[in-house]
């Protein structure tokens, strides 16, 4: 079947150690931090612009927990450009797991600068977000992302959690 390409090469190494291998056209990497960009924000902007959610709302009328501690003004656009006021990170001890918990500790955190003022890059952020795709859609981000952006764009190797039919592909 010919897809429309004209030409296709694959450059570089998809592992060093033990031993170079090189990579090839069904390589699939992990795009860790990318999801923020690619996933998340798309989710997020869709569902703006289907009037799910909204930009200049605060987090707290779609998480009322989250207002806790003066973050109740907080709004979606400053979870999205890193002007929240919140830390960079949740902290991993003692160990957790789950979004779920991930969420009740957002919900727990303090301020460290007001809302709108100081740019922090946060996952913080992030995990809110993703968090409010599956309070507006009744999706988790995931399944979300599947159905509503991977799926319609046919990117049949780009999500979350490959199966195990895939793991021979990913670059380590």
């Amino acid at each position: 079947e010919h897809d429309g390409s004209v030409h296709r090469k694959t450059y570089g190494q998809r592992s060093l150690v033990p031993a170079p291998e090189a990579i090839s056209e069904d390589t699939i990497y992990d795009a860790a931090s990318l999801t923020k960009v690619v996933a998340t924000t798309t989710a997020i902007m869709q569902l703006v612009e289907r009037g799910q959610l909204q930009l200049d709302q605060t987090v707290a009328h779609y998480i009322p927990a989250f207002a806790a501690d003066g973050k109740g003004v907080i709004t979606l656009r400053q979870l999205l450009t890193h002007t929240s006021g919140l830390r960079p990170d949740l902290d991993y001890t003692p160990a957790w797991s789950g979004i779920d918990t991930a969420v009740k500790m957002a919900c727990a955190e303090k301020l460290r600068s007001v809302p709108g003022s100081t740019f922090v890059y946060s996952d913080i952020n992030f995990i809110l977000l993703g968090h409010l795709v599956q309070v507006a859609s009744g999706l988790r981000l995931d399944a979300y992302v599947a159905k509503e952006i991977f799926g319609p764009l046919r990117m049949t190797d780009t999500g979350f959690l490959p199966p195990k039919e895939k793991l021979s592909r990913i670059a380590p």
